[in-house]
C-alpha cells in the first residue's frame, strides 16, 4: 500500500500537538486572598482549605525552573495577586531570567505608596473593571502618563447582558484617558449539574447573541499555556482553574515539563483534536 503523504503529514501534526512544545506563557496564581466577593467569580465557593493561601517564593522559582521556554508570566487567579507579600520579589526573579510579567488586578490594592513598585515590577497591567478601577488608573497614570498609550495598561470589562449596551460608553470614557478597554466574555466555572450552571450559560448565550462556537480542536489553551494554582496544581486554563475538578500534577513536586508531556495531558489534548467528550471542556459555555 502506497503511503498517503497528506495523511502521513496530518498524523505527524496530530502527534506533534499531543506532545506539544513547552509553553511560552503560563498563568500563575500567587494567592487566593481577595478583598472582593464578585458573584461571577469562584472565589466565594472555593474550599476552606484553599482560602487565604500564598504561593511561596521558592515554589515560584521551582515552577520557572521547569519551563525553560517561558517568555511571560501572568499573575492572576482566584485571589488578588498584590495580596501576596512576595509578589514583587517574584517579578524580580522573573525579570532576572529575561521574562516579561503581567498583572491582572482588581485595583483595590493599588496606592500612591506602591504605584512605582507596581510599574517597576510588571511589564503589563490589566485592571478588572469595578469601583476601584478609576482611582487605580489615575494613580498609575500620574506616575507614568504614557502607560496607556504605550500599551502597558488596559482595562477588562466582564461582558454580560446587563452591561453590553453601555460597553461603548465605558470604552469611550477610558479612551479619553488613553487606556484600551476590552470586553471579556463571561465564563462558567461550575459543573453541568450545579445550581447556577444553566442560568450562567443562558447569560453567556444571550451576551453572544445566541451564537455558540465549538471549541474542540480550536481552543489553544491545552497546546500553548496552562494555569498553575497557588498550591502548584496544573490545570488546563483560567476557565477551568479549580484543582478539585482537574489537575495534571503538582509543579512543586514534579517539573512542569514532565507534567506537560505526561500521558494524562496528551490524552486530554487528543480529546480536543478528536472532538470527543471530556468531563471538563464539555461544559464550557461557548461549546
Amino acid at each position: 500500500m502506497v503511503p498517503n503523504p497528506i495523511r502521513t503529514g496530518l498524523l505527524r501534526l496530530r502527534k506533534w500537538h499531543e506532545r506539544a512544545p513547552l509553553p511560552r506563557e503560563v498563568v500563575i496564581e500567587p494567592t487566593t486572598k481577595c478583598d472582593l466577593e464578585c458573584p461571577t467569580c469562584l472565589h466565594g465557593t472555593i474550599p476552606s482549605a484553599r482560602k487565604g493561601k500564598d504561593m511561596g517564593f521558592d515554589c515560584f522559582k521551582r515552577i520557572l525552573d521547569g519551563i525553560p521556554t517561558l517568555e511571560q508570566v501572568v499573575m492572576s487567579g482566584l485571589g488578588e495577586p498584590l495580596k501576596n507579600p512576595e509578589v514583587f520579589r517574584m517579578c524580580t526573579e522573573a525579570h532576572l531570567r529575561g521574562l516579561r510579567t503581567k498583572l491582572v488586578t482588581n485595583g483595590m490594592n493599588v496606592s500612591e505608596e506602591n504605584a512605582y513598585e507596581i510599574l517597576f515590577s510588571f511589564d503589563f497591567i490589566e485592571l478588572s473593571f469595578n469601583i476601584a478601577t478609576i482611582p487605580a488608573i489615575d494613580i498609575l497614570l500620574s506616575e507614568q502618563p504614557s502607560l496607556g498609550t504605550d500599551g502597558r495598561l488596559s482595562v477588562s470589562v466582564l461582558g454580560t447582558p446587563e452591561n453590553l449596551r453601555i460597553l461603548p460608553a465605558i470604552q469611550s470614557a477610558f479612551a479619553k484617558r488613553g487606556v484600551r478597554c476590552v470586553s471579556v466574555p463571561l465564563e462558567n466555572w461550575w459543573q453541568e449539574d450545579g445550581a447556577q450552571y444553566q442560568a450562567l450559560r443562558d447569560m453567556v448565550l444571550q451576551a453572544g447573541g445566541g451564537i455558540v462556537k465549538k471549541r474542540f480542536g480550536k481552543c489553544q489553551w491545552p497546546f500553548s499555556s496552562a494555569f498553575i494554582s497557588c498550591e502548584g496544581e496544573v490545570t488546563p486554563c483560567t476557565a477551568r482553574m479549580d484543582p478539585s475538578r482537574i489537575t495534571f500534577g503538582n509543579a512543586f513536586e514534579t517539573p512542569f515539563w514532565a507534567i506537560w508531556n505526561s500521558e494524562e495531558y496528551r490524552s486530554f489534548r487528543r480529546s480536543h483534536l478528536s472532538g470527543s467528550y471530556n468531563r471538563v471542556c464539555q461544559g464550557c459555555p461557548a461549546e
